[in-house]
C-alpha cells in the first residue's frame, strides 16, 4: 500500500510540488528562484514527514520564490536533468550526491548548490534548518543574479 501510494505522489502534482517526470521544465527556468528538491525513497518514513509536514505547506507559501520538487534516489523512472539528458531518478540522485535520504538540497537554475544540503531529518530543528537554508540559497541567488 505504502509503494502504491509513493508511486501515485510520484506521477502527480501535490501542491504546487512539481512532478518528477517534468523537472527539467520547472527547474532552471528562472535565475532567481531556488530549487529544493527532495531526495527521497518509498517507505522512508522520515522523507514523508519532511514532505508532507515541510515541504508541501512550503510549495504552496512560496512558489514564487521557490520550485520544490522530490526525487526518488532508487527509482529507474526516467526524468530529464539540468542539461535535458534522459537519465534515471537514481542516477540524478547520485550524480547529484544524494546518497541517502531524506535529502535537501537547495539548487540554482544550473544544478549549482546555493546552500548546504540538509541530511536527515532533526525533528526538533529541520524546521529551523530549513529556513535558514532557504534564506542562504536565496541571498546566494540574489547575488549571481547582480553579478
Amino acid at each position: 500500500m505504502i509503494a502504491r501510494w509513493f508511486a501515485v505522489i510520484q506521477r502527480h502534482v501535490i501542491s504546487n510540488m512539481a512532478r518528477i517526470d517534468t523537472l527539467s521544465d520547472v527547474l532552471g527556468t528562472e535565475s532567481r528562484r531556488v530549487n529544493v528538491v527532495l531526495f527521497s525513497q518509498p517507505g522512508c518514513e522520515f522523507c514523508a514527514e519532511e514532505r508532507e509536514h515541510y515541504l508541501k505547506p512550503l510549495a504552496a507559501e512560496r512558489r514564487r520564490e521557490l520550485n520544490i520538487v522530490e526525487v526518488d534516489i532508487e527509482a529507474t523512472r526516467r526524468m530529464r536533468d539540468w542539461r535535458g539528458r534522459s537519465v534515471t531518478q537514481s542516477d540524478f540522485a547520485a550524480a547529484s550526491g544524494a546518497r541517502f535520504s531524506p535529502t535537501v538540497m537547495f539548487l540554482d537554475a544550473s544544478g549549482k548548490s546555493l546552500a548546504e544540503p540538509i541530511v536527515g531529518l532533526s525533528r526538533d530543528f529541520f524546521g529551523v534548518y530549513l529556513d535558514q537554508r532557504i534564506a542562504a540559497a536565496i541571498r546566494a541567488a540574489a547575488r549571481q543574479e547582480t553579478s
